[in-house]
């Protein structure tokens, strides 16, 4: 799979005298443009639209952010860039892509109104926006299927970076399988120890717990092969504040590494209840914990602890940068198995 890592970040496509005009989608025609984001492969995209917009209310996922370019009647929606804003100044960005069957449009046209729809949506995402960020987002992100090549180029040509392919892992619950000739073990290297956040919450404030996590994610973000272009663009508490809104928060289910009581590392798991599942958000280790048989233990003790009690149909799911050679090893030796790929791509926005 073709990546960009290396290459300058392409000069972003700025708007100019023949720009085509994006709105933000009225909505007498949110109907149509989710059809368009969403539906264009369905049998009845209307229907499919619904259902969209159904699951965007249950999630809480906000509509409003809907930009569009319009026909020349200015009743038919060409193409669309919907915004969703996260947690720790964070936002993803979905993009209309080609039908399969039908071109509306040439090829050249459609991509300068995709990218003047992510141009729109990161100049206004960059500020404040009433009732949603008081700050603006720092960070805009896409993740993208390898077949939405429309999409990817759309999104270069505004400014945004590939960052390598995140290969996409589950396994059932349960203890890391034995490899041949050795036993699985959770047994950690003198002088380290782990903590569930939970415990560190009976006997510390939610501000010093907070700091320990704080520090661990610092310290693993030294030399990190995950995503290392991702490192400084915001800052750790907001990467922390990230973290705590991704499926359901449990402190139980969250560990901190320390060794000589310094915290160096840690595994963050939550559970995702729409896909029946429990997803390890992160894990981990600063440079004192690599090469040590910390990972390993580790992972090995968060699993047994997840246990059957929280056996779920989807498993245990984790997303890993596909140039992490060495956690890609430590996923494959605990049971993980590929499902899938996507494409991230980053764009920095906001510096107050």
């Amino acid at each position: 799979m073709t990546t960009f890592i290396g290459e300058s970040p392409p000069t972003p496509i700025g708007p100019g005298p023949d720009s085509p005009r994006v709105v933000l989608v009225p909505e007498r025609l949110r109907l149509a443009a989710c059809a368009r984001l969403v539906a264009d492969n369905a049998r009845e995209p209307l229907a499919a639209a619904r259902r969209f917009i159904d699951a965007a209310h249950d999630l809480n996922i906000d509509l409003s952010l809907l930009w569009g370019v319009l026909d020349e009647s200015g009743a038919n929606v060409r193409q669309v860039c919907l915004a969703v804003i996260g947690a720790g100044r964070t936002a993803m960005l979905f993009l209309s892509g080609d039908p399969p069957h039908r071109r509306p449009v040439p090829d050249a046209l459609a991509l300068r109104e995709r990218v003047a729809l992510v141009q729109a949506a990161c100049a206004a995402l960059s500020g404040p926006i009433p009732g949603k960020t008081d700050k603006g987002v720092r960070l805009a992100q896409a993740l993208l299927e390898p077949r939405e090549t429309a999409a990817r180029d759309a999104l270069r040509a505004a400014g945004f970076t590939q960052i390598g392919d995140l290969a996409y892992m589950r396994r059932p619950p349960g203890p890391m399988p034995a490899a041949p000739g050795h036993a699985a073990s959770s047994q950690l290297p003198t002088g380290f120890e782990v903590r569930s956040v939970a415990e560190l919450l009976a006997t510390h404030g939610e501000a010093d717990v907070d700091r320990l996590l704080i520090d661990a994610l610092a310290d693993s973000y030294v030399q990190t092969l995950d995503c290392p272009e991702l490192c400084g663009l915001r800052d750790v508490a907001d990467v922390l504040e990230s973290h705590k809104h991704v499926g359901r928060y449990d402190p139980a289910l969250w560990w901190v590494v320390l060794a000589d009581h310094k915290p160096c590392g840690c595994a963050l798991f939550s559970v995702s209840p729409e896909h029946d599942s429990v997803e390890l958000v992160y894990l981990g280790l600063g440079p004192s914990c690599r090469g040590r048989g910390v990972g390993s233990a580790l992972l090995d003790r968060c699993l047994r602890a997840l246990g059957k009690g929280l056996l779920r149909s989807g498993g245990v799911t984790c997303a890993v940068d596909t140039r992490n050679t060495p956690a890609l090893r430590l996923y494959a030796h605990a049971g993980f198995v590929r499902f899938g790929v996507r494409i991230p791509m980053i764009r920095p926005l906001a510096r107050q």
